[in-house]
């Protein structure tokens, strides 16, 4: 059977683009430039004769089109990812190296995230740090954190139930590289902090 598909690089461009809703947020998580991420989402369009984005002075917006593709895109590449990790169980993403502050390491379970089986698949170690700049530099692939701060272009995700422990609250913040924000390990990482504060 033949199949009539657009590139797989062009599609890749378009899936981070609408879920950043931004190139250069799009070229952080590929590893590319912005300028490049725009090329290719060009060339998709071209080649499929309809516009995905409303290009705005500040950002992206998309179109009906784009709205309807933007899931299913999205779901080919996470059955891709899947049915890889399946058959080559060492192709899983990637594990994160975790950072964990002080304040936020007392209020957790001893050894988290590595004290069970549900974030083995995600996780590779566990760093106790406060220090944001180990994400910037990709020591550290994400940090969690108790409060807020100046974070800068650091993608910032509050977990949605804080831990609350007598006589204290924490509201966890997971601090991650933008391209980072929405990938499975991320959302794997706030799922269970939130399940802690139930």
């Amino acid at each position: 059977m033949t199949y009539r598909l657009p590139s797989l690089n062009t599609l890749r461009a378009f899936e981070a683009a609408a879920r950043h809703l931004s190139f250069r947020a799009a070229a952080t998580e590929i590893g590319v430039t912005s300028g490049a991420v725009s090329q290719q989402v060009r060339k998709l369009e071209q080649s499929l004769g309809v516009d995905l984005f409303h290009r705005l002075p500040h950002g992206l917006l998309l179109t009906v089109e784009g709205e309807a593709y933007l899931p299913k895109i999205t779901k080919v590449f996470e059955d891709l990812t899947a049915a890889t990790e399946e058959i080559a169980p060492d192709m899983n993403g990637k594990k994160f190296s975790v950072g964990v502050c002080p304040k936020a390491a007392a209020l957790l379970p001893v050894r988290w995230p590595l004290n069970g089986r549900s974030l083995g698949a995600y996780v590779r170690e566990r760093i106790e740090t406060s220090d944001v700049e180990q994400v910037r530099t990709g020591a550290i692939d994400c940090l969690v954190q108790v409060g807020g701060g100046a974070f800068g272009q650091l993608a910032v995700i509050q977990v949605a139930r804080a831990v609350t422990l007598p006589g204290q609250d924490a509201q966890f913040n997971v601090i991650c590289k933008t391209g980072l924000a929405n990938c499975r390990q991320t959302r794997e990482l706030i799922l269970n902090l939130s399940a802690l504060g139930q």
